[in-house]
């Protein structure tokens, strides 16, 4: 397939999608569900059934495009209904949960499912986003007013939804595509608006644990001390670093080398070192890579001259996970005298006026 604009863009969204939306319980007390439908765009012989991670969950024969699949489902969970065994041409994104779902296709090539609440507003959600990709491609990417006017369309539908649907997975899709971390508290709230059946899910675990990561790892609250090995191999403590009677402030800096904003961040961070190192600020940046050699190479070629550590386990870094980092370049500054988080998200330039403020 072509690499279009927007078959990168859908490409994106599926990749959000499977990292969101896990499942949904609405449906029958059986557990039982069917899948049906037909793709009018057919080269196949054979629809398959693929779980988000493009594993092998069954395949039906067809000639002509139609299926029908039936089974159970105890734990509803998002998958994909696809006319290729690689999902590459014509395909479905859906719910897969208890009750009879139908598959049907929306401005003559973009494919939905239908038949259960939480499937009926997630398709309605993926028609307006599929609409959205359409007119980016038509104007070549550029933020025209109707543009701007359907992503403000589709940000106020997510929040009415919001509230009708904090009894499913879609309303938890909503939660998370909402949720600022700037505001961990506001969906905390909502998290706990939810009814067991969605509480006990996997994916309403994991926000609620990056959540209560970054409630926390608040401005105000206490850091978490920690130990992982340097760049010699030889243990590295938080606390030792920011009891050390030379440093004032430590920058607790998430980053990796194979990370673009976080190589953008350094020519300020090693401004904001040069001026500050003396005065008692210091860096203790934890890296996600997972190559010693791109690290230890980073390392020196870019001359960060500060405390290095890693355990070399990409994003199961074992700090990372204890800070709830989910994306980089993120920071946390703590205060040695009081050992409280300052501030935290300190890009640019903001790292060296914040500096100023308190070393000056």
């Amino acid at each position: 397939m072509s690499k279009t604009l927007i078959e990168t863009i859908m490409k994106k969204l599926l990749f959000i999608l499977i990292a969101a939306v896990a499942a949904s319980c609405s449906g029958t007390a059986d557990n039982s569900y069917t899948v049906s439908g037909k793709f009018n765009v057919f080269d196949s012989d054979s629809v398959w059934l693929l779980t988000e991670d493009m594993e092998y969950i069954s395949s039906v024969p067809s000639t002509d495009g139609s299926f029908e699949f039936k089974g159970n489902v105890e734990n509803p969970k998002l998958v994909i209904v696809a006319a290729d065994r690689l999902a590459e041409s014509t395909g479905c994104i859906l719910i897969l949960e208890p009750g009879n779902l139908n598959i049907t296709t929306v401005l003559d090539s973009f494919y939905v499912a239908n038949g259960t609440k939480a499937n009926d507003k997630f398709s309605e959600f993926l028609t307006m986003n599929y609409k959205i990709s359409l007119k980016i491609r038509e104007t070549g990417g550029r933020a025209t007013e109707e543009l701007m006017s359907m992503m403000d369309d589709l940000e106020k539908k997510m929040k009415d939804d919001l509230m009708d649907n904090l009894d499913n997975f879609y309303g938890l899709f909503c939660v998370e595509r909402l949720a600022s971390t700037a505001d961990p508290e506001s969906t905390r709230i909502f998290l706990d608006k939810f009814p067991a059946s969605v509480r006990n899910s996997d994916w309403w675990n994991r926000l609620s644990r990056e959540v209560d990561g970054l409630l926390s790892f608040a401005v105000g609250k206490p850091y978490t001390d920690f130990t992982q090995n340097g760049p010699d191999g030889k243990p590295v403590t938080a606390s030792k670093v920011i009891s050390d009677p030379k440093n004032r402030y430590v920058l607790i800096d998430f980053w990796a080398s194979w990370c673009g904003p976080c190589m953008r961040e350094l020519p300020d961070m090693k401004e904001a070192y040069a001026k500050y190192s003396s005065k008692g600020f210091e860096i203790l940046a934890v890296s996600l890579d997972q190559d010693r050699d791109s690290w230890l190479k980073t390392i020196k070629d870019e001359e960060m001259n500060w405390i290095h550590v890693s355990d070399l386990k990409y994003w199961e870094n074992e700090v990372a996970r204890l800070y709830g980092i989910t994306s980089i370049p993120s920071n946390f500054l703590i205060d040695c005298k009081t050992g409280l988080i300052v501030t935290k998200g300190l890009r640019g330039r903001m790292l060296e006026n914040y500096l100023s403020d308190l070393l000056e």
